[in-house]
């Protein structure tokens, strides 16, 4: 089990013993289903035809939560609940709220997996525990495996534009009126419940460029599984696969757009990279 923000394409789900958890888009006081009743590419094409378009996320809720433990209770030996981490999203929080519920009405275990960031970089964790499952290991095993992933996982991105993180309401509103104005395009490192300021660029093509010799640093000489993230910007982060796919020895590349939850907060233009080692077993 895992929620939306995972960002797990649905072709790396298919097949797999795995259940996704949809967060809440609020656009203009309507609630969607992240990636389920609005898909990516519809909400950065409304975003695009309206910059002044009002929209948030709500995080799962405990009883969303439960409800998903409970559709699949009579059909599993164990659940392995692996979420955006806790400091990240209220999704973990929520995850550990419905697991004590689910606690007092079955016999059906629930594993919990913090995993410390987003995106495709928690999807690595799902998928790896997906994997682990579906061999027949047993829920602590399952759990191990995502756990092994968190450890070793990396993630960068460039944000396009700071106007979307400061309309949030996630940053006090004179700090937001601020960064809606000055020409910044930050370079982010996410991991361990936290994110962190790599460099600031003033123009996205720099910071595309920093982001990829970043990224070159960290992976080095060892194989990995690369995932490229972007929202509504499919030219650059085919470009930064194909740098990225000729510096280094990437055995399995995937590209995904960001949900519509994890564009309401950074807005268009975001690009993201994550990756881990290759023997890991995650794509």
């Amino acid at each position: 089990m895992t929620d939306s923000a995972s960002n797990i394409p649905q072709q790396l789900r298919e097949g797999l013993p795995l259940s996704v958890v949809p967060i809440t888009l609020i656009l203009e006081g309507t609630g969607y289903r992240d990636d389920v009743d609005m898909s990516a590419a519809e909400f950065y094409s409304r975003q695009a035809a309206d910059a002044e378009a009002s929209y948030s996320t709500s995080c799962l809720s405990p009883g969303q939560v439960l409800a998903a433990y409970r559709a699949v209770a009579d059909s599993v030996d164990g659940i392995v609940s692996v979420h955006t981490g806790s400091g990240l999203s209220g999704s973990f929080a929520a995850a550990c709220q419905a697991a004590d519920l689910m606690a007092s009405e079955s016999s059906v275990s629930v594993e919990l997996v913090d995993t410390g960031t987003v995106s495709m970089a928690c999807g690595f964790c799902v998928l790896a525990a997906a994997r682990a499952a579906e061999s027949g290991a047993s829920a602590r095993e399952v759990a191990e495996a995502a756990r092994r992933v968190a450890s070793s996982v990396t993630m960068f991105v460039v944000v396009k534009t700071l106007r979307a993180v400061a309309q949030s309401g996630r940053v006090p509103s004179v700090v937001g009126y601020f960064l809606a104005r000055i020409p910044i395009c930050p370079v982010l490192q996410i991991g361990d419940g936290r994110v962190r300021l790599v460099r600031p660029e003033r123009t996205y093509r720099r910071a595309i460029s920093h982001l990829a010799d970043t990224l070159s640093r960290q992976i080095g000489r060892e194989p990995v599984d690369l995932a490229l993230m972007h929202a509504a910007a499919p030219d650059e982060a085919d470009e930064l696969a194909q740098l990225l796919s000729s510096r280094h020895e990437c055995r399995r590349v995937t590209i995904t757009e960001f949900t519509p939850a994890m564009g309401a907060h950074t807005g268009r233009g975001l690009l993201g990279a994550a990756f881990c080692p290759a023997d890991l077993g995650t794509l």
